[in-house]
């Protein structure tokens, strides 16, 4: 073999990984909502009281959300959101993990009163099968989908046409109560926004950044399916709704709310 004709050949395998690299195709990009390390916002939950069926609806309560910090954890950096109420009088909380790259729940921390005083409960999820964050048996709000969501691939300037609707995609939840173990099956849907929600999409148009998603979270729960507005440019769902709570956004403005202390880990019990 001729000097050149080497030269040509490794020429050849420099320049063939580059290219290789350069043609291979780039996932379809998503909807993730991205913070900062000092962000908050304030979500206003009204509850259906089951035991009075002439008031069906308890009073609103408002919960703060906050950006405490990013940490590592189980070698993920996480947001870490500390959640709590408005009224100090109500001793319910929350300390989320969330990975920073797609917002997946990495673990869940649900501070709640008792006959013993307060207790919490710490739920560490498997990083590696995301699923839907649900609240379980908390009222704090904190309910979520999987991301990124799915953009549209043509859109009008309304934003409600030019979409194909993706298939339902279904996890497995794994619930541990004690010793046992309870398999529970969530099923995240993505579709078009319907019109009836264009009102709810207007009121944050001055957050807007982009594209507006509708998701619906399905499961074998007592409440049914949950539906979620989610908007570019917002920092969490606009609206959740289902049979026994509905969620709004509170539009951004001067707050006046002093954060309550995260509550340590270490606090101790079970519900």
């Amino acid at each position: 073999m001729s000097r050149f004709s080497a030269i040509c050949i490794l020429a050849v395998l420099i320049l063939f990984p580059l290219t290789a690299q350069a043609q291979e195709p780039q996932p379809a990009s998503g909807f993730v909502p991205k913070w900062t390390v000092g962000d908050q916002w304030t979500l206003q939950a009204s509850y259906r009281d089951l035991k009075n069926a002439s008031e069906p609806w308890l009073p609103p309560v408002r919960w703060v959300f906050r950006v405490k910090a990013i940490k590592n954890i189980f070698r993920m950096d996480c947001y870490v959101i500390h959640v709590f109420p408005q009224d100090a009088r109500l001793k319910m909380q929350a300390v989320l993990y969330l990975a920073v790259r797609d917002l997946r729940p990495v673990r869940v921390i649900d501070i709640f009163p008792t006959a013993q005083g307060v207790k919490n409960r710490i739920r560490d999820l498997d990083p590696m099968h995301p699923t839907p964050l649900l609240n379980e048996d908390s009222m704090v709000p904190y309910d979520m989908p999987v991301f990124p969501l799915m953009r549209m691939t043509t859109q009008r300037a309304d934003g409600f046409a030019g979409y194909t609707e993706p298939e339902a995609r279904n996890f497995d939840k794994i619930a541990t109560y004690g010793v046992f173990k309870f398999k529970r099956n969530v099923a995240q849907t993505g579709k078009q926004p319907e019109r009836r929600y264009a009102d709810s999409f207007a009121t944050y148009r001055s957050m807007a950044t982009g594209e507006s998603f509708q998701v619906e979270l399905a499961d074998s729960g007592p409440t049914g399916t949950l539906t979620q507005l989610w908007q570019e440019g917002a920092p969490w769902a606009i609206s959740s709704e289902n049979s026994a709570r509905k969620i709004w956004l509170v539009p951004a403005g001067p707050s006046k709310v002093t954060p309550a202390a995260t509550p340590r880990a270490s606090q101790g019990g079970a519900q």
